[in-house]
This record gives structure tokens, C-alpha cells and sequence, in this order.
């Protein structure tokens, strides 16, 4: 596989390995578009609550969420998980707030995740509330994303139909893929498929080949508990066939809520013949795993 020379802007803005529970990604083409513009932290994590680094990173990220979002012509959310949008409502552990909000939405384009197809009822519930305050705020360019795909300027964004939230049958509800092509070059970013564990979101972004492929790991860190072997040996198979055939492939979110995930990401790289890596790295810095180490925080 040649190196190929990647030309769109693409910035991480808060992920796991920035310290926090996030995808939120800026992606400058002709547009401005911010992809699931949201942050947050566990409220409790063995047996524990966040660790005041971990405030200062949510803090930081959300500063840094609101300040690309003031740039973004572009809002787009893959689901109603508040780590991947944020709310009308005050939250501790996602420092949001309806000023936040606000601030966010207001005057811009958005494509989200259909409210009441697909979705199961915490989210179809966090919808509605969330189109409702939309309404008030007077938002009124809003697309319904599933399955879809538009042309803004130069630039076309296309959106996957809905995939299971990590395996087939999750009770976590459903995700939607964000692809943007520009230039001859395509970025997927793929929230939520953890793995991907589900063979059709394997065969989603195979058969979308992207240059450049950003999504979550599997929860290795739920593996005994929520997650069975079978599926974490399912996801790291899928991820190195994807590594095979993508240049470049950022993989980050849930994975990197255990310290094992340095371990994971050494084997896929052994069957890679692209570049893979975290977040963080694709800005050039070290990961900054908190999540990961809250424990150590306390002894």
C-alpha cells in the first residue's frame, strides 16, 4: 500500500485518548464540519468518581467543542449518546448547558440521526427533546441523516443506514456513519461500532474504502461483564482486515477505557500494511489515558 498524501483538515477535538469520552472531530474541506460535537466523563468508574485531571481535561475539550463549533458551517451527530451530542441541559459530567447549546446550534446546518426510526427509547426520548429545544431556538436547517447523502458546495457528505451500536441486537440502539469526500480524497468516521464487531459495519466501510477511517474499539474494559471473548476476538479480527485495506485507520473511544487497548492495537498493527493509530497522535501527542487509569488516581 503507497503512501498517499492526505490534504483535508482533520482534527481531533476530544477522545479518549485526549482524557475523556468523546469522538468529536473538525474536518475542514470547502465546509467547516464538526462530527458529533459532544464530551464527557464516567461518573463512576471502579467504584469511583472522576479524578480532578479528568475535570480539567472535560473542561478543555469542552472549551475546545464550543470553539470549533463557532467555526462549523456543519453540525453532524451519528446518535443520542451525550458523549457524541450536546444536550439543552446542565450536566456535571459533560459540562454542557443550555448557553453551551445555544451557542452551538444556532444558525447552522445539521444532519443527525433520524429521531424515531431505528432508535431505541432513551435515545428517540433525548430526540425529541433535543428537536424540541431546536425549535425554540429557532434552528431550522436540520437533514435527517440515515441513509443519506448531500452535496454542500464542493463538498458531499454521505451517511451510512443505521448500523447496531457495537454487535448485532445491542439494546444500545443504532449508529450512523459519516463519510465526507473532497478532493478526490474520503474521510469515514464511524462512531460507535466498537470493532466493528457487527460484520455488516465491516462490510459498510470496506465497501465505502475511505482513506482515512476513524472509529471506536471494541469495550475491552466490559469484556466477562457486557461483552463476551467471542466478540473482542470478532473486532480485532475485523479491525485487521480493515487495516489491510485502508491507508490509514484511527481507532480510539471505547477501547481505550482499559490499558490493555496498547496491547490490542500492537497485534492489529502487526497485520497492517497501513498506518494505524489514536486520536491523539493524529495531532502529534502522546495518548493521555484517564479513564483508563482512575484507579491509580486513588492509591
Amino acid at each position: 500500500m503507497g503512501r498517499m498524501v492526505f490534504e483535508m483538515d482533520i482534527i481531533p477535538l476530544a477522545f479518549e485518548s485526549m482524557g475523556v469520552r468523546s469522538m468529536a472531530t473538525f474536518v475542514e474541506t470547502d465546509q467547516r464540519i464538526l462530527i458529533d460535537p459532544g464530551t464527557s466523563i464516567a461518573p463512576k468508574r471502579f467504584g469511583f468518581p472522576p479524578w480532578k485531571d479528568e475535570f480539567d481535561a472535560l473542561h478543555e475539550t469542552r472549551a475546545r467543542v464550543q470553539e470549533y463549533a463557532a467555526k462549523a458551517d456543519i453540525l453532524t451527530i451519528s446518535h443520542y449518546h451525550h458523549d457524541h451530542f450536546t444536550p439543552f441541559s446542565l450536566g456535571r459530567y459533560l459540562d454542557s448547558s443550555p448557553r453551551y447549546a445555544e451557542e452551538m446550534y444556532l444558525d447552522k446546518k445539521l444532519f443527525i440521526k433520524h429521531p424515531t426510526e431505528k432508535i431505541n427509547k432513551s435515545q428517540q426520548s433525548r430526540a425529541r427533546l433535543f428537536l424540541k429545544n431546536l425549535k425554540r431556538l429557532g434552528t431550522r436547517d436540520i437533514h435527517y441523516a440515515d441513509g443519506n447523502s448531500f452535496q454542500v458546495g464542493d463538498t458531499r457528505l454521505k451517511f451510512s443506514d443505521p448500523l447496531p451500536h457495537g454487535g448485532e441486537g445491542s439494546r444500545l440502539g443504532f449508529v450512523v456513519t459519516t463519510t465526507i469526500e473532497w478532493e478526490n480524497e474520503k474521510l469515514m468516521h464511524a462512531s460507535d461500532v466498537q470493532g466493528p464487531i457487527y460484520e455488516g459495519a465491516k462490510k459498510v466501510i470496506l465497501d465505502e474504502e475511505p482513506d482515512t477511517l476513524i472509529l471506536s474499539g471494541p469495550p475491552i474494559y466490559l469484556e466477562g461483564f457486557a461483552l463476551e471473548k467471542r466478540d473482542v476476538v470478532r473486532a480485532q479480527k475485523n479491525l485487521m482486515e480493515i487495516c489491510q485495506k485502508i491507508p490509514r485507520v484511527v481507532v480510539d473511544h471505547h477501547l481505550l477505557r482499559d490499558l490493555r487497548c496498547f496491547d490490542f492495537i500492537k497485534e492489529v498493527k502487526a497485520e497492517s500494511k497501513g498506518e494505524i493509530m489514536v486520536a491523539s497522535e493524529l495531532l502529534g501527542k502522546e495518548p493521555y489515558l484517564l479513564e483508563a487509569r482512575r484507579k491509580e488516581f486513588y492509591f
